[in-house]
């Protein structure tokens, strides 16, 4: 775990194929996203990527900015961080637990998923409260980051869940996390695109940007799960969330908000569909 002082230098690139290995001096991290590349140090590399740019001409520098790590992770000025259930600590230390609450112990590294940000908040609270309903028993988690989600539905009872990125750093942060957090026989983790990767499960999560919510809900893969977990939408697009979905979805409980941000419990009638 970077200290939150840490100094983060991080550059986009765009254009090319991010090579397999990265042998750049410093480098703490790749991120791969769309059309760009970002690359974490914790020094400056300008000199070590004009190296990288003779080699790979196919690469441009777009930009690069300078921050604290802990402003990237927008980490809590206090722990343990407690959502509904949950206790989220990002450094190992001893934490006194309540009856009935469950320690997550989540390193971010430089990937998205430390707790704070409210559509994380969002599914952690509707794992919560559907998880004292029912329990499913297989889950399914798109786009888990630092596998945070998974690793919760682990901890509520599920009994084997697969998880799912795009970023490789994603998922070797989120098989660290799972390895610390003892659910590693629990939760699989698979690199790979969301639209290509959907096991017929009980329970769907899915926490992804809203264009990628457009195109899914246009699709039938919703219909094939018992219940699902929505978020990743701004409450100025939920009308637009509501009107998208498949007539075998239905709102479970009220939308919860965090922060202008919405998240949805959808209960799946396969018979509609």
């Amino acid at each position: 775990m970077l200290d939150p002082e840490q100094p983060l230098y991080v550059y986009e690139l765009k254009g090319g194929v991010p090579p397999a290995f990265f042998d750049l001096e410093g480098l703490l991290g790749v991120w791969p996203e769309a059309d760009y590349t970002y690359l974490f140090f914790t020094s400056p590399a300008e000199a070590t990527l004009q190296s990288f740019f003779r080699e790979h001409p196919e690469f441009s520098l777009t930009h690069h900015y300078q921050l604290p790590y802990g402003h990237w992770q927008q980490l809590a000025a206090r722990e343990p961080l407690t959502i509904d259930c949950f206790k989220i600590i990002t450094r190992k230390q001893t934490v006194k637990l309540l009856p009935g609450e469950i320690l997550l112990h989540i390193d971010p590294g430089v990937i998205f998923g430390s707790g704070l940000h409210p559509t994380t908040r969002g599914c952690l609270r509707a794992l919560s409260l559907l998880y004292s309903e029912v329990r499913p028993a297989e889950v399914l988690d798109l786009g888990t980051g630092t596998g945070i989600l998974a690793i919760a539905a682990a901890k509520l009872g599920a009994e084997r869940v697969e998880a799912l990125d795009l970023n490789p750093m994603a998922i070797s942060t989120a098989a660290a996390n799972c390895e610390r957090n003892e659910v590693k026989d629990i939760v699989h983790l698979i690199k790979g695109d969301a639209r290509d990767h959907l096991p017929e499960v009980e329970l769907l999560c899915v926490n992804i940007h809203f264009d990628f919510l457009e195109t899914f809900f246009r699709g039938p893969a919703l219909c094939y799960y018992r219940w699902a977990i929505i978020s990743g939408f701004l409450k100025e697009k939920l009308p637009e969330v509501q009107e998208l979905l498949p007539s075998c979805a239905v709102v479970k409980a009220p939308p919860l908000e965090e922060k202008g941000w919405m998240t949805l419990i959808l209960e799946i009638d396969a018979g509609k569909h």
